[in-house]
């Protein structure tokens, strides 16, 4: 093998992640969901998306155009108030260099006409990308209704 090609292939299995360091990486997305669900309950949803969404976030909205950047979020947020609340607990994460990603089950109650809670249930997926000083964001978070609540075996 010419010492060139030689050096190169180093560098790529060298530049590689270990497996203990995609654990870390997965232990620290699988934190920061839970972080932001816990903000979402203790300060509101508005502020916990908001804070936890990247500057080119991309949020998909049922029957209707996504949106795109921390701003657009902000201001879909202004306009339209959540009038639900929604808790969320991640199932599953992993996570390798930069990205990572959460899928876990949610729950979204709302109000009836007649002023009863309506509960719905659903699984979600959001994709985190590591910035500069470490912390997570998410840069798309979706998600869809199930028939009851998720679990993950």
């Amino acid at each position: 093998m010419k010492p060139r090609y030689f050096f190169w292939l180093l560098l790529v299995i060298v530049s590689c992640s270990s497996p203990e360091d995609n654990d870390a990486l997965k232990s620290e997305v699988l934190k920061t969901d839970k972080e932001f669900s816990k903000l979402a309950q203790e300060e509101g949803i508005v502020k916990a998306f908001v804070f936890y969404a990247d500057e080119k976030v991309i949020k998909p909205v049922p029957g209707g155009q996504p949106i795109f950047g921390k701003y657009a979020l902000m201001e879909s947020y202004e306009k339209n108030p959540p009038a639900y609340k929604l808790s969320w607990e991640p199932l599953r994460a992993e996570a390798s260099g930069n990205l990572g990603y959460t899928f876990g089950s949610y729950t979204l109650i709302t109000q009836t006409a007649a002023g009863k809670d309506s509960v719905q249930y659903g699984n979600y997926i959001s994709v985190w990308k590591r910035k500069k000083d470490g912390s997570w964001r998410y840069v798309i978070d979706t998600g869809n209704p199930t028939s009851g609540p998720v679990t993950f075996q």
